[in-house]
């Protein structure tokens, strides 16, 4: 009960010491404080930001005890809260020759290097300090060196220490987070699947490696079984809602969008409501044709967060679906000022001006993109339809040969586009033994191709081949 009963009452010890030094210095006083009271006081003021009155307290105690390195250590640290690395760094080493095993004193240092970019030094000092600290301290190391690799790009080593940290303290869970970013980082999903596997193995009711268990599935697209981890760490802490996001994307990803939703639903009641929930739970509304329903889904992600690009794709989609072309180009167009080069907006508002018979327009979005993106294949699919929508031929077959030189020549849509354009051209031959070869290799896509051009078939030479070559 006493134990219980001690933070409050430091608490408390704490808040009468920084009355007593407030009030002193409202009045022009100058009484006697004890220095480890001093110490306190700069220690507190640090802790909570507030770095002038931090200051303020070290000028009257550097007055009383002159000789503290506790208190040159404090001058250091509220230079470095100040961005004055520079000068803090030579105190600090100077402090280090006369207290070479201060943990406070390498942390400072290891924090500033850290901060500065200067991530080799961090690493000599956490690793100085794992040499001589206890163990309650070296949990925390373990991370920080593991960071510290992982700031130089040195994914194999952080993944070294960080079975170190798991090997020191099987349930630290910010190592086993740090794990599975550090093997995705070196694209190991396996290996991490694995380790997960055999972790649950010896702490089967760790949460947190179930869910990293099926962030490794989810990326190996092991969807189903993927799924069935996130169950697992939801039966285990109910509360974790970082499981039920993941979960409900693995089953969108299953196009499985009702489960989605309803798991979408769940999580809005665990933590405080997230534009990104709001519109996904609209994406799930839009694959099951409930576009009214999306749209106010939609409408609430943009109610937090009025610059959410995806929410203002996904109505500019619904407005298209309604055929409302205006009010899609609309949403589009709002999309495109938060993000000029996203490539799904511009591909979305190419899209909806051909639509709209504005062609020109369209082609100077898709041409826009392509710069961006030489090899989207959509992009160039989009250009050459809109090219022989105005029965541009030529052109139609100048941007084909344009497209072959970036996307595969094997690309069966584009094929097919440049027989139709051969063929409008009448270069019959040539047409007819490169739909040949069409047919042969991707029959479907010459369904497709009908659904745009029917009377493709009047013609007695393509009605034969596609005849001859049905399934």
């Amino acid at each position: 009960m006493q134990d219980e009963g001690r933070p409050h009452q430091e608490e408390e010890q704490m808040l009468a010491l920084v009355k007593a030094f407030e009030a002193m210095m409202a009045a022009g006083d100058s009484k006697f404080f004890d220095h480890d009271d001093l110490e306190m006081l700069i220690e507190h003021y640090l802790e909570r930001g507030s770095l002038r009155k931090a200051q303020q307290v070290h000028h009257y105690a550097i007055g009383l005890y002159p000789e503290s390195l506790g208190l040159q250590l404090r001058e250091a640290q509220i230079l470095a809260g100040n961005g004055k690395h520079v000068q803090a760094i030579p105190r600090l080493k100077n402090l280090l020759s006369f207290e070479p095993r201060n943990e406070e004193i390498h942390l400072t240092l290891a924090n500033i290097y850290s901060q500065m970019h200067e991530h080799k030094l961090a690493l000599h000092h956490f690793r100085e300090l794992l040499s001589f600290s206890d163990s309650e301290l070296k949990k925390e190391l373990f991370i920080d060196v593991a960071l510290e690799h992982e700031n130089l790009g040195e994914w194999k080593q952080a993944i070294r220490v960080l079975h170190d940290a798991l090997r020191e303290d099987p349930s630290n869970e910010t190592a086993l987070y740090e794990l599975a970013f550090c093997y995705d980082k070196e694209g190991r999903i396996q290996e991490a699947e694995a380790f997960y596997l055999n972790y649950i193995d010896d702490f089967p009711y760790s949460f947190a490696a179930w869910y990293n268990l099926g962030n490794a599935r989810q990326r190996l697209g092991k969807l189903k079984e993927a799924v069935e981890a996130y169950d697992y760490a939801i039966l285990i802490e109910d509360s974790f809602a970082p499981a039920y996001h993941q979960k409900a994307e693995a089953l969108t990803a299953m196009e499985n969008f009702g489960d989605a939703l309803e798991v979408h639903k769940e999580a809005l009641g665990l933590d405080i409501p997230q534009p990104s929930t709001y519109c996904y739970m609209g994406e799930c509304l839009e694959h099951l044709g409930k576009l009214d329903e999306a749209a106010e889904y939609y409408h609430q992600c943009l109610e937090l967060d009025a610059n959410f690009l995806e929410a203002h794709i996904g109505l500019g989609v619904l407005a298209d679906l309604r055929e409302d072309h205006s009010a899609a180009l609309e949403h589009m167009a709002q999309a495109l000022l938060l993000n000029p080069n996203h490539e799904d907006t511009l591909l979305m508002m190419a899209t909806i001006m051909k639509k709209m018979g504005r062609h020109e327009e369209a082609d100077t979005c898709l041409v826009q993109l392509l710069e961006r993106n030489p090899k989207h294949v959509e992009a160039w699919e989009e250009r050459i339809d809109n090219m022989q929508a105005l029965e541009a031929h030529d052109q139609a077959l100048i941007l084909l040969d344009n497209a072959f030189e970036h996307v595969p020549p094997t690309s069966t849509t584009l094929g097919y586009k440049q027989f139709v354009s051969l063929f409008a051209l009448r270069l019959d031959g040539e047409a007819l033994r490169l739909l040949d070869h069409l047919l042969l290799a991707d029959f479907d896509g010459m369904n497709q191709l009908l659904e745009t051009y029917p009377g493709l078939l009047d013609d007695t030479r393509v009605a034969s081949r596609y005849e001859r070559m049905k399934p």
